[in-house]
């Protein structure tokens, strides 16, 4: 089996290489990014990266499967290379998400979509994956009417550059008598909460809310679900936050709801925190359960009328479950692997 990991320098690249080496151990690997590079593995091995512009050569030689982390104008240009070199393609960027014919996939959800015959298929948002776990076997047994999402994302979600210059300037602000932080620039990340407002459009929403309210629809297979989403960035390096309102179409109680989400059978991927405080389901829990969607915090919604509304938490490391262990596990459909937590429910 070939592996060819596209952006495999970046910060979700190197999580999908580790990934890729526990699943398909004997796999060869051919690793790309901007420009001819060794990187080094923790366990001290030094893998050669080619520059990505030589799959566009004529002399390119194709594989098995292809991992795509790159931005969307990159995955564009790349993913029809790689399909015609031969490849089947997981694709992280936002570029196929909402194309109606490419699947867009959350593995424990829909990977059912996955057919011997898809050859591309979209990873979704690194919000958008860990909420699907959560609320699919919710919608299964209750039937789901409308969501309302508030996410607090970590700033590695901007990449390695951004988290790089959020912790150098993160420690020398701190490093300062100074409890209020005016130090700090009062639009950027260090010390700060700011609205995650790039490409806002007419409706007045961002892209990253825009991508979860549309994926959510898509992947839960509710084209009408009414769904609302605010989203901004927080201090902190890895770990996304959600807190979400949904309503439901039985009346249902919280026992009923826990039994639901402590099932792994009926919710894959998935780890329920009981209790209301919160206690062990915070950013930073993720980090050390990296592959699974921390759901709890459950309380009814006294909005809800008739108990079919509640609120509840998420949260999912972003490198991982919300990118390269999606990534992995729903390339697994087509190529199972050999670690038991990187394949498929059955």
């Amino acid at each position: 089996m070939k592996i060819c990991i596209l952006g495999a320098t970046g910060l979700v690249g190197r999580e999908t290489l580790e990934l890729a080496l526990r699943a398909w151990p004997g796999a060869q690997l051919d690793l790309y990014a901007s420009r001819d590079q060794t990187m080094e593995l923790p366990d001290g091995r030094a893998l050669a990266v080619k520059a990505a512009e030589r799959l566009e050569q004529a002399d390119a030689v194709g594989g098995d499967l292809a991992m795509v982390a790159l931005d969307d104008d990159f995955s564009a240009r790349y993913v029809p290379r790689l399909l015609q070199l031969g490849y089947r393609v997981v694709d992280k960027s936002n570029t196929y998400r909402m194309d109606p014919k490419v699947p867009l996939v959350v593995a424990g959800v829909n990977c059912h979509l996955l057919t011997g015959e898809e050859r591309l298929a979209a990873n979704p948002n690194c919000t958008t994956i860990p909420f699907a776990l959560a609320c699919k076997p919710l919608h299964q047994r209750y039937g789901l009417t409308r969501a309302t999402l508030s996410t607090y994302q970590a700033i590695s979600g901007a990449g390695v550059g951004p988290l790089d210059a959020f912790l150098e300037t993160s420690r020398a602000g701190y490093a300062k008598a100074d409890r209020l932080g005016q130090s700090f620039d009062p639009g950027g990340y260090p010390g700060n909460t700011v609205p995650h407002n790039g490409k806002t459009d007419d409706s007045g929403f961002s892209s990253e809310e825009r991508k979860l309210m549309m994926e959510s629809r898509k992947i839960l297979d509710i084209a009408e679900l009414p769904v609302s989403a605010q989203c901004c960035r927080v201090p902190v390096a890895v770990g996304h936050y959600i807190n979400a309102w949904v309503e439901l179409r039985e009346k249902v109680s919280l026992e009923e709801i826990a039994a639901v989400l402590s099932d792994s059978v009926q919710a894959p991927f998935v780890r329920f925190v009981p209790g209301t405080i919160g206690e062990g389901l915070s950013a930073l829990h993720c980090v050390h359960d990296r592959d699974r969607a921390l759901v709890g915090r459950m309380r009814l919604d006294p909005r809800g009328g008739e108990g079919t509304a509640l609120c509840l938490t998420v949260t999912a490391d972003n490198l991982r479950l919300g990118a390269a262990t999606n990534a992995v596990r729903m390339a697994s459909r087509w190529f199972p692997g050999q670690d038991p937590e990187l394949r498929l429910p059955g």
